[in-house]
Formats: C-alpha cells, structure tokens, sequence
C-alpha cells in the first residue's frame, strides 16, 4: 500500500515530537526540574550578606520570698534597677518591652509549701552593638540574674533582598540554558516567577555563668539572606 506524501509527514511531526517529549522528560527528571510542553521550570538560590545593625537581647530576674506580695517587692526593686542601669547606656523606655511576668509557688521535697518565685523577663533593643557588652554586665550587675539570649538582625527587614534575588534569577536564568541546550531547544521569554525569601538572625547565647565576662566585645559578624526562585520560561 502506497501512502500519500502529506501522510509521511505528518507520521514524521508526530516521531519528532515523541522523541523530544521523551529527552524532555528525561532531562527534567535527572534535574529535579519540572517541565510541561513548551515550558520549561527551573529551581534556583541567590544570597546577598548584609551587617547587623540591630540587637535584641532578653534578660530577666527571678526573686523568692516567704510571701506572693514579698517576692513581688523584691523583683520589683531589682527590675527598676535594672531598667536603670541599661538606660544610662542611651536604652530609651521604649526600647525595653516585658517579655514575660510569672509569680508561681514553691514546694518542698515533702509536698508543703515553702515560698513563692516572681519572675520577669525583659526584651531590650539596641542599636548601639559596640556597647552590647557593657549593657549586659550593667544589667547582670543591676540584679539580673537570667540573660536567655541575643539576636542580631537589620532593622530593615528588606535589607539584602534585592541583590539576593537578582543572584537567584541570574542563577535560574543559567541553568534554564543549560538544560534547554541538552534538550535542544531555543529558551524563550518568562512566563512566571515565584520566590521565597528566608532571614536567619545570626544569634548569640549567653548563659548567667558567662555573664560576668560580657563586658568583652561581641563579634556581630554579617548576616545571610537567602532566595529560592522558580521560573518557568517558554521554549520553542
């Protein structure tokens, strides 16, 4: 039987496509990247490093007593002078928020009641980082005797964005042509971009036992921002 030549054609279109559907699929899946006819998806990262300028750091104190309005008295007179003595380092009112404020009871190992704990935690934020040191040992010395920890981050919670993602998109754009290369095809516009963006606060511990060395200077080190981006560009 003898088949028209527009049938041998059209069996010839149809062989084509088969065969890059089946490289398309192949090279999508070795990557890890998604693809769909005339599309093709890609996953990529960028980062940008920015300076801390920001610090928040949570300390507290913890007093017992015989009685509830006793042990309230004496966290009362240690928080005031604590307040007082990170202000001397320029630490407005507005700039330390209580955190948490608990009076719970203390029992003995028999079961009867031996006193009562008040306790509060303070969050202090500075952007003074060469004085965190001396804000500390002024706390701890003031009567504070729990520091839970120190963050450092930006104030602008953008800061860094922008170059991260040109990074990420440059990053994409690379490996879109490199896979549209092994597939044979010619890479085309966008036609979506979706992104995800993650800040790590760069944090420093410190515990009660450290607290007397604190005055040292604190290293603040730079900051990481970091951009997942997924593009999908048309292919022809």
């Amino acid at each position: 039987m003898t088949w028209p030549r527009w049938s041998e054609l059209v069996l010839a279109l149809v062989a084509i496509c088969f065969v890059l559907g089946i490289g398309f699929l192949a090279g999508g899946g070795a990557r890890g990247a998604g693809t769909s006819q005339g599309q093709l998806t890609v996953t990529a990262s960028g980062s940008a490093w920015v300076k801390p300028d920001q610090a928040e750091i949570n300390l507290g104190a913890q007093e017992t007593a015989a009685t509830a309005p006793e042990a309230l008295q004496k966290l009362s007179t240690v928080a005031s002078k604590l307040l007082g003595a990170v202000g001397k380092y320029g630490i407005r009112p507005a700039q330390v928020q209580t955190a948490n404020l608990n009076l719970s009871q203390n029992y003995g190992p028999n079961g009867q009641l031996q006193g009562y704990q008040a306790q509060e935690q303070f969050t202090v934020t500075t952007g003074q980082l060469q004085r965190l040191g001396a804000v500390v040992t002024a706390a701890t010395g003031a009567g504070a005797n729990q520091l839970n920890g120190l963050q450092l981050l930006t104030a602008d919670p953008n800061a860094g964005q922008q170059q991260a993602v040109q990074a990420a998109l440059r990053a994409a754009r690379k490996q879109a042509g490199v896979e549209a290369a092994e597939l044979g095809v010619t890479l085309g516009s966008v036609r979506s971009v979706h992104l995800t963006a993650s800040q790590n606060p760069l944090p420093i511990m410190f515990s009660p036992a450290r607290a007397s060395a604190a005055a040292a200077p604190i290293a603040t080190g730079n900051q990481q921002v970091q951009v997942s981006v997924q593009v999908t560009y048309s292919f022809r």
